[in-house]
Formats: C-alpha cells, structure tokens, sequence
C-alpha cells in the first residue's frame, strides 16, 4: 500500500509474466473505487477490494499493451465495470490476441470499450476527481491519471523510476515521448508517480536522476 493521503485508499498488485503493476483506488468516504488497468489477476484484485469493502465502479485503461489489459474479460465479466480507454489505443486494443501471440500466451478477445477518454476529462471516484493527460509515445493514446489534489498520477508506462516505457514497438512515437516526458517533468516536484512497472517514484526525484527527464533524453 501506498502511503496515501486518508480520503484515498491505493493498492498496488503485481500481475502477469512482465510483472506489470496495477491499481485498485477507492474513496475511503463512499466505498467507491476503480481498478486501473486490467492486466490480470482478477481475484486479488476482487479479494482487495472486499478487505477495503470497496465497490469497483470503473476500469480506467491507461492503455492498451497486453501486459495491462490481458485481464480485462474477467474483471469485466465478475464486475461488469464500465472500461474507459482513448480512442487512439483502440486498434492495440483489438489486436490483443496478437499481442498475446508475440509473448508466447493465448488471451481471448477484449470485451469492447464502454467509454471512450480524452484529454481533460474530469473522472470521479467518489469524492475523489482525476484529470486525464493524454501522453502518447509509449502508445498512440496513452494516458495518465492525475489526482492534483492528492498529488498522486497513475502513470502507466510513460516514467519509471529511473527509466521510462518502451518507444520501439508498433505504435510507439519516440518524439512523442520525449514531449509528454517534458509535460510531466512540470507536475509539482511532490507529485508521487504510479509507475506500471517497477518501484513509484516522484517528479523531483526524476528530475534529479532520470536521464530522459528535461530534454536530456
């Protein structure tokens, strides 16, 4: 568990062959949560999410890779939660059992998107609001999801601690990168990033010691 501010409750659960990590963050005041990405593992999440009597409301996609979305039948079929996702990823999406073919595991047609995301939509989770960044690269439309008022984004594979995702892929935009690194290297430096791999971090230690932060990429 992260340590979040008490409004929020934040689990993080390790998932899948590439270690991938997702998120299920409830309103510690309504009982209302969201799981985001659906990389697998749908009964922890569903076992987390009754240890915290939290109700799963929504999938929030930040895109569309297999490793984050291999799960999403399941969840959706235990929950029946809308998957929110941007339009730009759609055809990743679709193309998850190729996908899962390239990494050596089979995985079924995705249940189609409920709800399609954009720049500056507002997401609530209880009395909790995200805004959604759009910060392609890693994928044509990944995003981010930032809780300005918890100084907490769900990243998804744009940063890592000490690293960022992937831009050799199909679909990855290296310049595309490089600008939406730019924009997070202008979150506040306190801002705690949920990272879809690996350890989280935040902003100003990226900024002190990520080679890809600042132009320095």
């Amino acid at each position: 568990m992260t340590d979040e501010p008490e409004s929020m409750i934040v689990e993080s659960l390790t998932v899948g062959p590439i270690q991938t990590s997702i998120f299920l963050v409830g309103c510690a005041e309504t009982g209302e949560a969201v799981v985001v990405d659906g990389g697998g593992d749908t009964e922890r999440i569903l076992q987390t999410a009754e240890e915290h009597d939290l109700q799963i409301q929504a999938i929030w996609q930040t895109h569309a890779h297999i490793d984050h979305v291999a799960g999403l039948g399941s969840l959706k079929a235990r929950t029946d939660a809308p998957i929110l996702l941007h339009r730009d990823d759609h055809e990743l999406y679709r193309a998850a059992p190729q996908q899962g073919q390239m990494f050596g595991f089979e995985v079924e047609p995705l249940p189609e998107p409920d709800r399609w995301i954009e720049e500056g939509d507002r997401l609530q989770v209880g009395d909790l609001e995200a805004e959604v960044l759009l910060l392609p690269g890693h994928s044509p439309g990944h995003v981010a999801f930032y809780f300005q008022e918890q100084s907490i984004i769900f990243s998804g594979d744009v940063l890592f601690r000490g690293s960022i995702g992937r831009v050799d892929l199909p679909g990855c935009d290296p310049d595309a990168m490089k600008a939406s690194l730019e924009r997070m290297s202008k979150l506040p430096d306190e801002t705690r990033v949920m990272c879809g791999h690996g350890p989280n971090t935040t902003i100003g230690r990226e900024k002190e010691s990520n080679p890809y932060l600042n132009g320095r990429w």
